[in-house]
């Protein structure tokens, strides 16, 4: 008797600790698994411990939206005077203008956005092409200064941008953005200040 009772409790114990297990492997996220893991009711197979968080990668928490990720990253402490809010005016006055930079930044920007989150740079910068250039890589000023990042060409030679008849690097989305922020951390390094750092540059 005692026997067949200690096999009732046993039973029921199970069934009630096999319900939140069976729901969390159900909706644990899924990811690639290796031989002979645990199949689903829908023939998709999860690994056993799926949702211990060493088995998450960090980009999988990362903001999807580069505009997001841009806001998420700021890290430059505001200017607050008139010179800054006639220039903001400026710019919201014209939302067709900022339309237009905004498109043409789109196949640059995550390239960008990237580069300053491996550096551990305030995310804020990646707009500055909006200021230099309005994002256009074929941007020429009166001063020779060229590209995204409006390098002239004596610093484009400092930080190896090849300039001949053949090829114009400042006008290369790669190389001149690996430059500029280059650039930009060094002139950091020198005045300990982003701000004091872009009005460098």
């Amino acid at each position: 008797m005692h026997d067949m009772i200690r096999k009732t409790l046993a039973t029921a114990a199970l069934a009630l600790l096999a319900a939140p297990m069976t729901y969390a492997m159900e909706t644990a996220p899924s990811a690639p698994l290796a031989t002979g893991a645990p199949a689903t009711a829908a023939g998709t197979l999860r690994p056993a411990l799926a949702s211990a968080p060493s088995l998450l990668k960090a980009d999988e928490f990362k903001e999807t939206d580069v505009w997001g990720r841009i806001r998420s990253g700021y890290a430059i402490p505001d200017i607050d005077n008139s010179l800054v809010v006639r220039h903001t005016q400026a710019y919201s006055v014209r939302p067709d203008s900022l339309k237009r930079i905004s498109g043409r930044a789109s196949p640059y920007l995550y390239h960008i956005v990237q580069e300053l989150e491996k550096r551990g740079m305030p995310t804020e910068l990646a707009l500055l092409p909006v200021i230099e250039s309005a994002f256009n890589p074929q941007a020429l000023s009166t001063a020779s200064a060229a590209g995204l990042w409006q390098f002239v060409p004596g610093t484009g030679k400092d930080y190896d941008l090849k300039q001949n008849m053949f090829k114009d690097e400042r006008r290369g989305v790669l190389a001149s953005t690996d430059a500029a922020l280059t650039y930009l951390q060094r002139l950091y390094t020198m005045f300990g200040d982003w701000q004091l750092a872009l009005a460098a540059y």
